[in-house]
């Protein structure tokens, strides 16, 4: 995938996000760099594709939590293979 069409289900990245808004998500910029703190990305999980803020990185690991802490599952560590890309765009 080089560029996907996502809409927001869930709080947990408000008030960045909201739910029924839309971003784009792309994996090109991972052709050239490794996700870093900070990155907002798209990941999977349980067949469900996630929208979180990575928060800390070691080695091929990232920890990831929503910009709403009220509101935001909370996932630990994902390894690399499971993140789609990073968000490019919202669309306001």
């Amino acid at each position: 995938m080089l560029l996907g069409k996502f809409k927001i289900a869930g709080h947990s990245m408000q008030p960045l996000l909201d739910p029924g808004q839309e971003i784009i998500v792309s994996n090109i910029p991972y052709f050239f760099r490794s996700p870093k703190k900070g990155d907002l990305i798209a990941f999977k999980e349980n067949n469900k594709t996630i929208i979180k803020r990575i928060q800390k990185t070691h080695d091929r690991r990232f920890f990831v939590l929503g910009d709403n802490k009220q509101d935001s599952k909370k996932f630990g560590s994902i390894p690399k293979n499971k993140i789609i890309g990073k968000v490019i765009y919202i669309f306001k």
